[in-house]
């Protein structure tokens, strides 16, 4: 089966990154997974915080490293200087691995430090490898056949997978687990140190900048999920960038604004509504509020996951000064 192109949502990556002015805050975070072969993987772990003074010099507040080696997304190895983590050999990167790493981390996770937009991200980060997996196979000829008992499990999950959506109906018509080719991924600004990803790697990227003005505060994040193909060549799969304003006496979302960049199927930007919601809401709340209030055909898991990394505000603007 040739990738898909009839069914396409947007193709529009972002280009660059705003330039860092005096006063941001910037958290920035990559999630690399390189396959060693069909069952084993490493994981890179990349974030770090940065502040700009007023004369424009930067000062790193938090910079986290996390290497592990995993066999079927249960991790064997792994370190990062922080001897908690040590705990986390035998666990699966997969459902209930967020609720282990709230326990871990404990009250730790009110802070919404590095560490733990890094660990609770490496769940959607590791799901999405799936991709990667299927287009190796897609572009060695191999099709992954589809029934209609799992087109009726995907349905209702989300917006791309909403009843009668385009991904849905292609399945049933072609019994053939559907897949896209994404757009180029454009190089962008100042982040963190990170290596190239390798041929069949992936990478989740994230970027938040906050920056404090008056009783308010702006908020710019981007988010982008990307794969490298067996020539080198990294394109993206999902790319979503989010702004808006912060009341700092309220600590609560009071705008906000999401736009769908780059996404597989048509449907997926009706999950763009859902922003919205967090009107009102306080931003140490987003994590977990988000993570049980949205959920269904009006959301997405990739927007999701990106209106949740809000929360790290909170951490960016104690660091003020």
């Amino acid at each position: 089966m040739p990738f898909v192109t009839d069914i396409v949502g947007p193709q529009q990556p972002v280009t660059e990154w705003p330039p860092l002015r005096p006063g941001t805050r910037r958290r920035t975070s990559t999630i690399d997974t390189h396959p060693q072969d069909a069952h084993t993987a490493e994981a890179h772990l990349r974030a770090r915080d940065v502040r700009v003074d007023s004369s424009g010099n930067h000062e790193v507040l938090d910079d986290v490293v996390v290497l592990a080696r995993l066999t079927d997304r249960v991790i064997d190895e792994i370190s990062g200087g922080d001897p908690r983590l040590d705990r986390l050999r035998g666990a699966r990167v997969a459902q209930g691995f967020r609720a282990m790493v709230r326990d871990l981390l404990g009250s730790d996770t009110e802070r919404s430090p590095a560490l733990y937009l890094l660990l609770d991200d490496w769940v959607g980060a590791t799901l999405v490898t799936g991709y990667g997996a299927h287009h190796a196979d897609i572009t060695g000829g191999v099709e992954w056949p589809m029934s209609d008992a799992i087109s009726d499990h995907l349905e209702g999950i989300c917006s791309g997978f909403a009843p009668g959506a385009s991904a849905v109906d292609f399945s049933r018509r072609n019994m053939l687990m559907p897949c896209v080719r994404g757009p180029l991924a454009p190089v962008l600004g100042e982040m963190h140190p990170a290596e190239p990803l390798r041929p069949h790697g992936m990478r989740r990227m994230r970027r938040l900048d906050v920056l404090p003005n008056g009783a308010t505060a702006a908020f710019d994040a981007h988010f982008r999920d990307s794969h490298v193909d067996a020539a080198g060549i990294e394109t993206i799969v999902h790319e979503y960038a989010v702004v808006g304003q912060i009341n700092l006496a309220s600590q609560s979302i009071s705008q906000v604004t999401a736009e769908a960049r780059v996404l597989p199927w048509q449907e997926c930007p009706g999950a763009l509504a859902s922003a919205q919601r967090l009107v009102g809401m306080a931003v140490s709340e987003l994590r977990d509020r988000i993570r049980t209030e949205f959920t269904g055909i009006s959301t997405c898991t990739h927007l999701n996951d990106t209106l949740r990394s809000l929360t790290d505000a909170h951490a960016l603007l104690a660091a003020r000064g």
